[in-house]
């Protein structure tokens, strides 16, 4: 996919962050500020309308937020069914998001709609940052120490609520997570030092952690234990719950991917689980991940020591 979007892309020097990298947003240099900007809509996640429209923009602001950038305006992106949904929901769902926008201290501008049979919500999101302090997945060094700001597990979650095998209130501490913006984690990043981010989202976090090793041409190492993972992840997964990118994720890995410990089918699954709405994965310096951990922890983040950037081959080792 790369390949084609690179002919498009063209090498204009004003792109700082194009498509090369498969990072979180594009960056453009206009004057001596960067505009960041990232297009993202998901399937409902939840029965609540209105916090549907919360966790969708959530999610697409989290791409800006990844980047280091301050979200400035976003437009909606609506795919609706024309029958069978009361025009209430519509209402409730982009309600939600038009509250984590203003949450950001961005501004809504508008947006397009079009029919679809499967109702579909996001953000395009254009945001600004110091040219100079954007995070990318292509400046992480050997010996940072990788910081996790949420906890693991969405996708099979929302998949076991859908499939009735879950109940709401199992379901609640996976909605609250993905409410939480990323934009305070993202803050605090940036005044500890960080130079390297992405935001773990559809690939799980193995492929996005591949992506960080690729595009900054080192090695991950991912302690397992450290992981922090949903309590009733484990157990959805025993009962058979899955989600359609899990093996296609697995898939686009493998080939770089080497784990180093016993790991039973239920527990390598969380390595491939999309996220929706995930948290941030912090390339931190040394010095500065006792700080920044507790900053973040003090901000409301779940956030956890996973692992540590290598010299080496571009590859992720689970430990």
């Amino acid at each position: 996919m790369v390949a084609p979007l690179m002919q498009v892309a063209g090498h204009d020097p004003k792109i700082l962050v194009g498509p090369e990298t498969a990072d979180d947003a594009g960056v453009y240099l206009l004057g001596d500020e960067a505009l960041v900007a990232t297009l993202d809509f998901i399937t409902p996640v939840c029965d609540d309308p209105f916090r549907f429209g919360r966790i969708a923009a959530a999610n697409s602001l989290s791409d800006v937020f990844a980047m280091g950038g301050k979200a400035l305006f976003a437009l909606n992106i609506c795919c609706f069914p024309a029958k069978g949904i009361p025009g209430g929901v519509y209402a409730s769902i982009l309600g939600g998001a038009a509250e984590a926008i203003a949450e950001s201290g961005a501004v809504l501008l508008g947006g397009h709609s079009v029919e679809d049979d499967e109702l579909k919500f996001g953000l395009s999101v254009v945001g600004k940052a110091d040219p100079e302090r954007v995070l990318t997945n292509a400046n992480a060094r050997p010996g940072d120490l990788l910081i996790l700001t949420k906890t693991l597990g969405t996708g099979v979650l929302i998949n076991a609520f859908k499939a009735g095998k879950m109940d709401a209130a199992d379901l609640e501490p996976a909605l609250i997570e993905m409410e939480r913006l990323n934009h305070g984690a993202a803050q605090l990043a940036l005044q500890h030092g960080v130079m390297a981010a992405t935001d773990i989202t559809g690939f799980g976090i193995a492929g996005h952690l591949l992506e960080v090793a690729r595009a900054s041409k080192v090695g991950i190492r991912l302690r397992f234990s450290d992981l922090p993972i949903f309590e009733s992840f484990h157990r959805m997964v025993k009962k058979g719950v899955s989600t359609l990118s899990t093996a296609a994720n697995e898939a686009n890995v493998k080939d770089e991917l080497k784990i180093e410990i016993g790991l039973k089918k239920h527990q390598r699954e969380i390595l491939f689980d999309p996220q929706t709405s995930g948290g941030l994965l912090l390339a931190t310096p040394p010095i500065q991940v006792e700080p920044l951990l507790k900053a973040l922890l003090d901000g409301g983040n779940n956030a956890a020591l996973v692992g540590e950037v290598v010299e080496g081959p571009q590859r992720l080792e689970v430990v």
